[in-house]
C-alpha cells in the first residue's frame, strides 16, 4: 500500500508534467507525450536546478509568471529540441531540388518576368541545410543568374541561430560533403570550416516560430519551404496548423520539402505530392479553385 504523501508527490509530478507538456505544445507544437516524461525532466533538469525550482510544476509556473518569462521559455527551447543536422542531408531530396524544382521553378519566372526567388528553411537549426540550398542555387549556373536569391533560416532556438550566424562548422556537420564540394564551397578555419562567400551571403537567419504567421510575413511569397524532420516532433493539430501556414505563405506553383519520415497523408491540404525516385515533394497548385 503506498503512503498517502507517495502518492500526493506522484500525482503533482504527473500534473506538473502536464501541464509544462500542454505550455510547450501551445506555445511550440512539440509535443511530448507520456512515455517522454522522464527525457522532459532529464532534458530540463539543468534549469530546474539553476533556477532553484524543485518539479516541473514549479517550473511551469515560472514560465507563465516569472519576470523573465519570455526569455525563459527560449532558453527552455534550446534543451528540449533536437538539433542534430549536417549538410547535404537527404541527398535525393536536395537532387529533385537541383534537377527539377529550381528548373520548373525558374521557367515560371521567365515567363512572368520575375527575378526574385524567396526560399525558406523552417527549423534551420544551425544553418547546415538553408546553406545547402545556397550551394546548390550557385552551383546551378546561369539559371538564377542576376536573380535576388533570399533564403532564410527560421528557428526558435536562440542558441543554435547564434551557432548559424557564427558560421563554424566541424566534422561532424560535414558527413555527407565529398572532396570536391568541400573545395568549392568551404574555407579552412582553425580546426573547422566556414562556407565561403557569396554563397554565405546569400543566406540570412532570424529567430522565428514555425507556427507563427508573423515569422513569415515580410518574406512571402515564397517560392520553396523547407520543413524536414521537425513535424515529426509534432502532434497532429499542430502539424496541421504549419502546413495550412505553408500553403498561405507559398506562392502558387510553391513547393514544400518534408522530411523522408515526414508526409502530408493525415492531414488537410491542397498540396499535390509529386513522386520522384526516393523522394516526394509537395506542390501548391497554381491556382486557388474557383
Amino acid at each position: 500500500m503506498r503512503l498517502p504523501h507517495v502518492a500526493d508527490d506522484a500525482q503533482r509530478g504527473e500534473e506538473g508534467f502536464r501541464l509544462l507538456r500542454d505550455f510547450i505544445h501551445e506555445r511550440f507544437g512539440l509535443y511530448f507525450d507520456e512515455s517522454q516524461r522522464k527525457s522532459l525532466l532529464s532534458r530540463l533538469a539543468p534549469r530546474l536546478e539553476l533556477l532553484g525550482l524543485a518539479s516541473l510544476e514549479d517550473y511551469h509556473r515560472y514560465l507563465r509568471f516569472a519576470p523573465d518569462r519570455a526569455e525563459e521559455q527560449l532558453r527552455m527551447v534550446s534543451h528540449v529540441t533536437n538539433n542534430e543536422t549536417y549538410f547535404f542531408r537527404e541527398q535525393p531530396q536536395l537532387s529533385v531540388l537541383a534537377n527539377h524544382v529550381l528548373r520548373a521553378i525558374g521557367e515560371r519566372k521567365a515567363g512572368t518576368g520575375g527575378r526574385r526567388l524567396n526560399v525558406v528553411s523552417a527549423g534551420c537549426s544551425t544553418g547546415e541545410e538553408p546553406l545547402t540550398i545556397a550551394m546548390i542555387l550557385f552551383d546551378g549556373g546561369q539559371l538564377f543568374r542576376g536573380f535576388d536569391l533570399r533564403i532564410t533560416g527560421i528557428d526558435v532556438d536562440a542558441v543554435a541561430l547564434e551557432k548559424a550566424r557564427r558560421g563554424l562548422y566541424r566534422q561532424n556537420s560535414l558527413r555527407a560533403v565529398g572532396a570536391p564540394l568541400l573545395d568549392r564551397h568551404f574555407v579552412k578555419d582553425g580546426a573547422g570550416v566556414r562556407v565561403k562567400e557569396p554563397v554565405r551571403g546569400a543566406v540570412s537567419f532570424r529567430m522565428g516560430n514555425i507556427l507563427d504567421p508573423a515569422s513569415y510575413e515580410d518574406l512571402r511569397p515564397l517560392d520553396v519551404v523547407f520543413c524536414r524532420n521537425v513535424l515529426i516532433y509534432f502532434s497532429d493539430g499542430s502539424v496541421q496548423r504549419a502546413v495550412s501556414l505553408f500553403e498561405r505563405v507559398l506562392a502558387p506553383g510553391g513547393y514544400l520539402f518534408l522530411g523522408h519520415a515526414e508526409s502530408l497523408a493525415r492531414v488537410a491540404s491542397r498540396f499535390v505530392p509529386i513522386r520522384f525516385q526516393g523522394a516526394i515533394v509537395y506542390r501548391k497548385p497554381e491556382e486557388a479553385p474557383s
